[in-house]
């Protein structure tokens, strides 16, 4: 037995030690596999029952490490360790320790290594990444499913392939199985093992939602990685590269769910063998096995005892209520987790009359639904779903079939408020009723989503449940409330473009500060793209053009050039449908922008010559002015800069003539930067300070870019005196703005010239101040200026 002394003693140091990470996850480990020998099967088996009542909430794996720490000094009882663990640290983890018990206590010592196992031998946590500058950590689990029914075979399963090193593994079944809710749920009972963190992805391969590309999921990945937006490159190839350097050094766990093919895989796969990938999806995986040495699980419904656990658990039915009604009950759900959840639901708080009066009417149904039900996956899932969806009150049945029009991944509370044409606080509550009858998830704070399954049942409802009429309107009443709302932000973001006309939208949201605007952009950008295109195969084109345009601006600030690239052809081919040249002209103007950005700017030059010409047509002289300027900004990166410099000059006269003053400011600076490069230092000198003039108090942005390049000439022509003058000119102007990124490389470019001066403690201060913005933003110029800090410190 152990003293009250040391029970004292573990209780303190548990607490004290609460929430702190294990230094070797290792300990924990052989202390559950020797203490675990030393005790009789039947005795371990009655104390995993006693550990499991005493866990509560959830905690970290840390006081494990104590438990071990002081009871080292002799063979203890392993209920003593689990029982601590789930006083102090909960269920999560206290479970985590359950499992491995289960799976290990039946197999000799020397077969099992102490954690996963690579070639490199690494420990749990590589030195590397306990010595290596912060990182960021991200944690995207999804929620774990409440009930999870134990899938005892398949989590040792999974376990064996963790604890022998398995890098990759596959886990596929029909849809409704419970793929997601496995994965996730291993994922949370391990992720102590992945202290480097979890990204999540749905890719959506499946039902009427839009996939999810390859690309879009890097970028997520790598901003989730803390990685400088300018630091993520344009391109699929070379997105994936900086994804496998960025977790080279990390342990992560890294869960695909929802994958249709293994194309939209292969891109997102680590080369660290440290890292784990969990790929969920119904079939289709089968040539990650053989040419990427995945190794492969497959769900099968549930056993018919697990089937009915998991239905007694949601429902909360009384233990008395005949077996024989309930495994007909499940039985008709097909085993299938899904539809034995909402199958529960249904029934939770009815009495066994209302149970066996809808199995009744089950076999009925079953009867007519021949199709569904014989001959496609997921017949007996819409079975399940119309029980349900034909119990709710008619504002909750409407407002399902009407959530089936949302084209994205989730949707937001104002969203389906516009859908439905209804008041925030009544969509709120027709929603809770969806949610309860688990029809409808909670993806977030006001965001709700579907299973694949049932969003693909509520379309069909909506088709045959809603006329032609009503279908339109609420289209138009979801898509008009993203243009609304999409056009509110660009007006916060960029006051000073041109903006598409929007309707109002009662549902619209208004923003008070760029934050917030970018903010919403970036939160909906995946679904926003989804309504663009939904908006295409509704034939909206009037929306098809005007949202992306809406859009631009947040591309370009948040570096989505694939994004804006793509919505820009989509918005062309809308504005030739309804043959609107103004419409056009504009959004060929989006897609040379884009297309230069890309790094074509033949293409570029081509779009922009097209909007032009469109621009001369319909006498848009503002439009004409700016796709001069963008022909030139296209010719000067071809090199072409003699005709470069003649449209920018065309431009400028346009922006004279138009007293716009902010474009010929932006023309001034581009005409300054074309003799910089052909090397007329006295034009290029004149025409900045011509830029700087013009931008006084029209565009403070442009003033500090005119007075940045101006620095630049000076400090090549060695003037450096007068390089300090103009470069601390713009510094001033940038701190006046909060121009962040701007002050780190107005401090950069100083430094040189300060140097030459004689004022290298100056510099140094720069540096420093420039280091620290960089590094807070994750900017790819960090290592330049901590270089350059060493360099001046040793003199």
């Amino acid at each position: 037995m152990i003293s009250l002394q040391r029970m004292r003693r573990t209780l303190v140091i548990l607490d004290a030690c609460r929430g702190r990470p294990p230094r070797d996850h290792s300990l924990v480990h052989y202390y559950v596999r020797y203490s675990g020998r030393a005790e009789s099967g039947g005795h371990v088996k009655g104390l995993r029952r006693t550990a499991r009542t005493v866990s509560a909430a959830a905690g970290t794996v840390a006081a494990g490490v104590a438990v071990n720490q002081i009871l080292n000094g002799g063979v203890w009882s392993i209920s003593w360790l689990i029982a601590s663990l789930a006083i102090v640290v909960g269920a999560e983890s206290a479970n985590l320790w359950l499992h491995r018990l289960d799976s290990l206590t039946d197999q000799p010592a020397d077969e099992i290594p102490p954690v996963r196992r690579n070639t490199r031998g690494a420990s749990p946590l590589p030195e590397t990444a306990r010595n290596s500058r912060e990182i960021s950590v991200p944690r995207q689990l999804p929620r774990p499913v409440k009930h999870f029914t134990d899938r005892t075979t398949e989590l040792s399963v999974l376990d064996r392939l963790h604890r022998e090193g398995a890098d990759l593994v596959t886990v596929s079944g029909l849809g409704g199985v419970g793929k997601t809710a496995f994965a996730v749920h291993w994922a949370h009972l391990n992720s102590a093992f992945f202290p480097d963190g979890q990204l999540y992805v749905n890719l959506h391969g499946y039902g009427p939602t839009t996939c999810i590309t390859a690309e879009d999921v890097l970028g997520n990945f790598l901003r989730a990685l803390n990685v400088a937006t300018d630091r993520i490159p344009n391109g699929l190839d070379a997105m994936a590269a900086v994804f496998r350097s960025e977790v080279s050094t990390r342990r992560t766990l890294i869960i695909l769910d929802n994958v249709e093919s293994v194309p939209q895989v292969r891109p997102l796969l680590p080369s660290n063998a440290q890292c784990m990938v969990l790929v969920t999806g119904r079939s289709g995986l089968k040539s990650l096995s053989a040419q990427d040495g995945a190794e492969a699980i497959v769900l099968r419904p549930l056993a018919e005892s697990d089937a009915l656990d998991l239905l007694r658990s949601v429902s909360a039915v009384e233990s008395q209520r005949t077996s024989t009604s309930m495994t007909s009950l499940v039985r008709h759900c097909g085993f299938l987790p899904l539809t034995i959840r909402i199958a529960a639901e249904y029934i939770r708080g009815h009495d066994a009359d209302f149970t066996d009066d809808l199995i009744g009417r089950l076999g009925d149904q079953r009867r007519r639904l021949t199709f569904f039900t014989d001959h496609r996956e997921g017949g007996m899932a819409e079975n399940v779903f119309s029980w349900s969806y034909e119990s709710l009150p008619p504002e909750a049945a409407r407002m399902f079939r009407l959530s089936g029009l949302h084209a994205g991944i989730d949707f937001s509370l104002l969203a389906a408020a516009a859908a439905s044409g209804t008041s925030l606080f009544e969509a709120r509550r027709v929603l809770s009723l969806l949610t309860e009858a688990s029809l409808l998830e909670k993806s977030g704070e006001d965001r709700y989503e579907f299973h694949d399954l049932v969003k693909a049942y509520a379309r069909e409802r909506l088709d045959v449940d809603e006329t032609a009429d009503d279908r339109h309107s609420a289209a138009h009443r979801l898509i008009g409330f993203y243009l609304r709302t999409a056009d509110n932000a660009d007006r916060i973001i960029a006051p000073r473009r041109r903006h598409v006309e929007a309707d109002p939208s009662p549902w619209a949201l208004t923003f008070e500060n760029p934050h917030d605007a970018l903010g919403w952009c970036a939160a909906e950008r995946l679904n926003l793209i989804a309504v663009i295109d939904q908006a295409v195969l509704l034939g909206f084109d009037e929306y098809a053009w005007k949202l992306p345009i809406a859009l631009i601006y947040f591309f370009i600030l948040h570096s989505h050039p694939t994004n804006r690239y793509n919505v820009a052809l989509i918005a062309v081919a809308a504005a030739r449908r309804v043959v609107d040249r103004y419409a056009m002209a504009w959004a060929e103007t989006c897609v040379g922008g884009a297309a230069l950005t890309l790094g074509r700017p033949s293409q570029a030059l081509e779009r922009f010559q097209t909007a032009l010409g469109l621009c001369e047509e319909i006498d848009d002289v503002p439009g004409s002015a700016n796709n001069l300027g963008n022909i030139a900004a296209a010719l000067v990166h071809l090199e072409r800069y003699d005709e470069a410099l003649e449209h920018a000059m065309c431009s400028l006269q346009l922006c004279g003539d138009l007293d716009d003053a902010r474009g010929a400011a932006i023309q001034l600076r581009s005409i300054a930067s074309i003799h910089r490069r052909l090397g007329d230092v006295e034009e290029a000198y004149r025409h900045y300070e011509a830029a700087i003039s013009t931008a006084d108090g029209v565009d403070l942005q442009a003033k500090g870019d005119a007075l940045q390049e101006l620095g630049e000439l000076s400090d090549e022509q060695e003037n450096h005196a007068a390089a300090v003058a103009w470069f601390r000119r713009s510094l001033e102007i940038r701190r006046d703005i909060d121009d962040r990124t701007g002050i780190a490389a107005t401090l950069l470019s100083l430094a040189s010239p300060l140097v030459a001066v004689g004022e290298i403690g100056s510099a140094l201060a720069g540096l420093r101040e420039s280091l620290a913005i960089y590094e807070a933003v994750g900017h790819s110029r960090a290592d330049e200026v901590r270089a350059l800090i060493e360099t001046l410190s040793r003199r």
